[in-house]
């Protein structure tokens, strides 16, 4: 499937804003592949061993991060036709993808995979033994999983996101923690945080 609405939110997002950075770039790129059925897991494995075509995949459902929709694939887009030969154009992509936190499947040791990349922090054999089935680890999506997706282990995420649950700032989806802060920006931040300090204070 190509949908990217299928995907985890945050990788929703992440794909969403690769293909942004891409365009910016003068690169354009669209999604070929998000979440992956049963059915289309185990066809594309046969493909090269017991149906015709090349290898395109060493691993059954549901040992890929496809079918947890925790991964996606792109074609780069030359003159209106997918091109599957600029390898340097998929190699610039790759490394957009990283700088917003992805993981690129030209990375890979075994079997590089340039047009793939993955949402890190997840482990298949760890996500059988929690949720033994994708379609239960995907019932657990949530719009919410959008928000400040970019603070992920970052090391201001925990106070970011206590000033959100405070109704300091404002949530969104990228959070940008590593822009400049204007120095108006900073006296509203300071001002609203005493507000909240001394409002705080008034209850108890």
């Amino acid at each position: 499937m190509k949908d990217i609405n299928l995907l985890h939110p945050r990788l929703r997002s992440l794909c969403r804003e690769l293909i942004d950075l891409a365009r910016r770039n003068d690169i354009e790129i669209v999604i070929t592949q998000t979440l992956r059925t049963r059915e289309e897991q185990n066809a594309l494995y046969a493909q090269g061993r017991t149906a015709a075509g090349n290898i395109v995949t060493n691993v059954r459902y549901p040992y890929s991060m496809h079918c947890w929709g925790l991964a996606f694939d792109f074609a780069v887009v030359i003159g209106g036709q997918v091109n599957w030969g600029r390898l340097d154009l998929y190699d610039r992509v790759g490394q957009l993808g990283k700088s917003l936190g992805l993981r690129w499947g030209g990375d890979f040791k075994t079997f590089k995979d340039r047009p793939h990349f993955e949402l890190p922090g997840y482990e298949i054999n760890r996500l059988i033994a929690e949720y033994q089935t994708p379609e239960r680890f995907i019932t657990t999506f949530k719009e919410g999983d959008e928000v400040f997706y970019d603070l992920i282990n970052h090391w201001a995420e925990r106070d970011v996101r206590w000033l959100a649950e405070n109704g300091i700032i404002q949530p969104v989806n990228k959070y940008r923690p590593n822009d400049p802060l204007t120095r108006a920006e900073a006296a509203a931040l300071i001002a609203r945080t005493i507000e909240y300090i001394l409002g705080q204070t008034k209850d108890t």
